[in-house]
């Protein structure tokens, strides 16, 4: 059983160097400019050790991805279960978060990668990994959406699994449309999502004393 713990703590530790410095060839080369055998040298494993923990470049971005979301976690739980008081100025909030996140540590070029990966490999790891990260974002949408509820600020008869489905895919879209340009900014992205959110929840929110806001 030692012999087990040692080992699988020896591949935690491997992996983790790997994702390190792809993280770091990434942020200084870019995505495609950057090779398996390059991040291989970083890490200071084999290129073969790469390729059997991750299979793929685009296997690896995901898990980079992953890791930096779970790094990400606390902070998006607080806003939450603890929004300001209008859900407009709540929800237009964490769309800030999630865009500041997200652009923290990946460019728009691993972005491009991670979204293509699940289109060009629909049954792969790939899009099981852009699946997982979809579905993380939606749940926090649901928690968002219900607290706004439970403060009566949300229409009760609003299902929030479905409006947070609606919010989500209109979201998703503005952000794939900023990582495909090369001028669009990410206040422009934040900007239309506003506007979009604006129609969305109109007739939505409540004054907190039972009228439209």
């Amino acid at each position: 059983m030692a012999g087990v713990n040692l080992r699988a703590k020896h591949r935690q530790r491997r992996v983790a160097q790997v994702l390190d410095a792809a993280d770091l060839l990434f942020a200084r080369n870019g995505y495609e400019a950057t090779h398996i055998e390059e991040i291989a040298e970083i890490a200071s494993v084999a290129p073969a050790t790469v390729y059997n923990y991750f299979a793929t470049k685009p296997n690896l971005l995901m898990e980079l991805a992953l890791r930096h979301v779970r790094t990400a976690l606390p902070a998006r739980r607080r806003m939450v279960r603890n929004p300001p008081d209008d859900p407009f100025i709540g929800i237009n909030a964490f769309e800030r978060l999630l865009a500041e996140q997200a652009l923290q540590h990946l460019s728009k070029g691993c972005w491009r990668a991670i979204l293509a990966a699940q289109y060009l490999e629909p049954a792969g790891k790939a899009q099981r990994a852009g699946g997982r990260l979809n579905l993380l974002i939606k749940r926090q949408y649901v928690t968002l959406l219900r607290t706004y509820q439970e403060r009566g600020r949300l229409a009760p008869d609003v299902d929030p699994v479905v409006l947070a489905d609606l919010i989500v895919g209109i979201t998703t879209w503005n952000f794939s449309r900023f990582i495909a340009s090369e001028t669009l900014a990410a206040e422009d992205m934040l900007k239309a999502g506003s506007a979009h959110l604006a129609v969305i929840l109109r007739g939505l929110v409540r004054n907190g004393k039972g009228g439209s806001a």
